[in-house]
């Protein structure tokens, strides 16, 4: 996928085991008759130059939706952190004049508000922080977040002294907390398990 036009790159997380789902692929699970990760690929889509999964089993049923697969670089299923690190890494290995921001989104938070992402563009592009990160409602979600490439090598560092998460990282980064409006009960619904993909098809099917 290669949208011209626009300097960022994108990554879907879904490297987790999915433990609470029964080991399911959770971004791959139906809503609405559709993959989750397919509602966020439609959100982004028009945002982002290039996008890749980031992806540690299973690997080949992602392999349909066309768009490259990175694997964690080191510490397996260890937290999203070293999703975006590695996503990082292999931009700036894979591609030509890569873009020097990248926009990451869960695999398993089908639904957020329409304007998040340019929210998110706007602060990140007006400002010299590393990281624009979102809060909604007091509750951060650090998931959905802008990162400068240039910050590639203070994530290394962090994930080195066992530092997985990006909310733990903040600490060592410039960066801007952005505050959206929930504009749906079902924004930033975690998809975890077999009972929140029913409440958010119930959810859905009432609206």
């Amino acid at each position: 996928m290669v949208i011209k036009n626009h300097p960022i790159a994108a990554v879907i997380l879904a490297g987790g085991r999915a433990t609470r789902m029964g080991y399911l692929d959770k971004p791959l699970e139906n809503l609405s008759d559709k993959p989750l990760i397919e509602w966020t690929l439609e959100a982004l889509q028009k945002h982002a130059a290039h996008v890749v999964i980031s992806a540690n089993h299973n690997t080949k049923k992602y392999e349909y939706l066309q768009l490259p697969i990175v694997n964690d670089i080191s510490n397996r299923y260890c937290g999203p952190l070293i999703g975006i690190y590695s996503a990082m890494v292999w931009i700036e290995a894979n591609l030509i004049d890569p873009p020097q921001k990248l926009l990451c989104l869960p695999g398993d938070v089908p639904i957020f508000p329409s304007t998040l992402i340019h929210r998110l563009l706007d602060e990140f592009n007006y400002s010299t922080d590393e990281v624009a990160w979102t809060e909604c409602d007091g509750q951060v979600q650090p998931l959905f977040s802008i990162w400068s490439l240039a910050s590639k090598n203070a994530l290394k560092t962090a994930i080195a002294n066992g530092i997985y998460g990006p909310k733990l990282a903040m600490p060592m980064l410039k960066n801007k907390l952005v505050s959206i409006e929930r504009t749906s009960p079902l924004d930033f619904q975690n998809i975890n398990d077999q009972d929140s993909l029913n409440y958010a098809q119930k959810t859905i099917n009432q609206l």
